[in-house]
């Protein structure tokens, strides 16, 4: 009788290791880029060309991308509150991107050095607490979505 136990411990333990985090806290989620010679860019050393050539993204990551420079040039700046709807929608706009997303290899894990700043900088927006710190990030945003086309095609 003592198997019962036993094999509970092992499942429990099974269950345990599928569930649990496969990162350290301070690590990424989404892994590194494949190491290529590459050229890089000073301001952003993690977001690299591919060998001197863009990325390619798929139809939907490029269409995703798409809505949040369009949420970008639409925004209003007049108030924090406009700061903060932004935030929202630029969200919404990587949840999307992300529950869409089919891309694998390199170019997924190229992507994620463009999108996790992204991700970092629209949690800091929707944190804002007055509108000189809202503007002040609203532009790092507005660099990092326009850095997609310089790396991704």
């Amino acid at each position: 009788m003592k198997i019962v136990p036993v094999i509970f411990l092992l499942i429990a333990a099974l269950f345990e290791a599928c569930h649990s985090p496969a990162t350290k806290e301070n690590e990424s989620p989404f892994g590194t880029v494949v190491e290529t010679p590459r050229q890089s860019n000073e301001q952003y050393p993690e977001l690299a060309l591919n060998n001197g050539a863009k990325w390619k993204a798929d139809s939907t990551t490029v269409l995703n991308v798409g809505i949040m420079q369009n949420i970008i040039a639409e925004a209003k700046k007049e108030s924090l509150e406009n700061y903060l709807q932004t935030a929202a929608g630029l969200q919404d706009g990587l949840n999307k991107m992300v529950l869409e997303c089919k891309m694998k290899g390199a170019d997924h894990e190229a992507l994620h050095h463009w999108l996790e700043p992204l991700m970092e900088k629209t949690k800091a927006l929707k944190n804002a607490n007055n509108i000189e710190n809202a503007g002040t990030i609203f532009g790092e945003i507005e660099k990092q979505i326009n850095l997609f086309p310089q790396y991704f095609e």
